[in-house]
């Protein structure tokens, strides 16, 4: 079976395209020797590009380290070998005799610089010490490699007379060692920006996961307190509601439990934990409870991070309905219009709090943890609006499109 080209395995854009031909031009070729031919090439071709995966953090020298530094050198030394040859006629033997002398400065000079002089100078933000010690190192790698056409390759290669290398030519080999070790400074300070920035997406893919325990462990014991309470009400007064009660509190308890580990959940599963609170709700405050829920639009194949919409709706029964025992109202409405989500949680407040300038339904653990959610998953890809007069009011905006860092 031919990998997906969507799948994780594969790697960049290239790999994108081999994948995709492999799956949908095989020509028939199911068990063909070009076809296994192909997919072959398509597996090694996905090994190299793992090669250059520059989030990876290495603690060793790797087969796979390795052969990239042996491929850095290697193209390194075709280009000298071929640029030279063309201008001096002495043979490609030689020029790569000639090279890989000269890499026994190179290679010192670039390793030394990237593992000692980059570490103990430049990532601390000394740059003047670095740019010294750096240069003066490129220096001494000159005059080495000067002395090198001196004594050896004009002679013993070129047939040329020895010459005082101490001259112009010099700067010429100085810049050849800046520029070559340059490079590997260059792809080190981007592979420890792409290390940084995997390790931070580490750090909030545990923290998404964090607080999404903590939304769980928030509704535990609270609303699990009364509703047990009314069961044992309900089953000590025969009440029929007690059956549904049970199965309502089982399928949330399920939900919460095993579907909520589950990085994104379908919406509908969302909405139905939704109407299961409701309805608990609404048989725990009886007829001074006036609430309704409305949904609109195409909800099939929507998805978004489990609990998410559910603290809203606990804190306006938390702020409001519980804070007092006069009637209360809260309107829910969920509406999907193409790939946008709009959420509103509307409710009642109590005349005691009207007068309260920074109320606690603002500042209360729920919403604050949505809050911090929110800015996790979504970035500035959503909009929150939190309004509080003669109601209170939470609306949220959200777009499917965007791609949810996953907890």
């Amino acid at each position: 079976m031919m990998p997906n080209p969507c799948s994780k395995g594969t790697d960049g854009f290239l790999g994108n395209i081999i994948g995709f031909v492999l799956t949908n031009f095989s020509f028939g070729m199911t068990r063909s020797p070009i076809r296994t031919l192909l997919n072959r090439f398509y597996l090694e071709f996905k090994y190299f590009c793992a090669m250059f995966q520059f989030d990876q953090t290495y603690t060793h020298w790797s087969w796979e380290r390795l052969s990239r530094h042996i491929l850095y050198w290697m193209a390194w030394l075709s280009f000298y070998v071929i640029i030279n040859s063309n201008h001096q006629d002495v043979g490609l033997l030689n020029w790569t005799l000639l090279e890989l002398t000269v890499m026994c400065v190179k290679l010192p000079v670039t390793y030394f610089t990237i593992y000692y002089l980059v570490q103990v100078y430049l990532l601390p933000k000394k740059y003047l010490a670095f740019i010294i010690s750096f240069f003066s190192l490129a220096f001494i790698g000159g005059v080495i490699i000067s002395m090198m056409y001196s004594h050896i390759f004009n002679p013993y290669i070129f047939g040329l007379d020895k010459y005082n290398y101490w001259n112009v030519k010099i700067s010429y080999k100085v810049v050849d060692l800046i520029y070559i070790a340059c490079v590997p400074i260059v792809i080190k300070m981007y592979q420890r920006q792409a290390q940084a920035e995997k390790k931070a997406a580490q750090l909030i893919q545990q923290k998404l996961g964090a607080e999404l325990k903590v939304l769980k462990n928030q509704m535990h014991p609270h609303f699990l307190f009364n509703t047990l309470n009314n069961l044992y009400s309900m089953v000590l007064t025969q009440d029929d509601k007690a059956a549904d009660v049970v199965v309502r509190l089982s399928n949330m308890m399920s939900y919460m439990l095993y579907e909520c580990e589950q990085p994104l959940i379908d919406l509908e599963k969302e909405i139905n934990n939704l109407r299961n609170y409701i309805e608990l709700e609404k048989i725990r405050y009886g007829n001074r409870l006036d609430i309704s829920f409305e949904t609109g639009g195409d909800i099939n194949g929507k998805t978004i991070p489990p609990l998410l919409l559910l603290p809203f709706l606990e804190n306006a029964f938390k702020h409001g309905v519980e804070k007092t025992e006069l009637s209360s109202w809260v309107r829910v409405n969920l509406w999907v219009s193409g790939n946008e989500l709009t959420y509103m949680v509307e409710n009642s407040v109590p005349s005691s709090d009207l007068e309260n300038t920074v109320p606690d339904v603002q500042s209360g653990i729920g919403l604050s943890n949505i809050r911090k959610r929110l800015e996790l998953l979504y970035l500035d890809h959503h909009e929150l609006e939190i309004r509080n007069d003669e109601t209170f009011l939470a609306k949220l905006k959200l777009n499917f499109n965007h791609e949810v860092s996953h907890s």
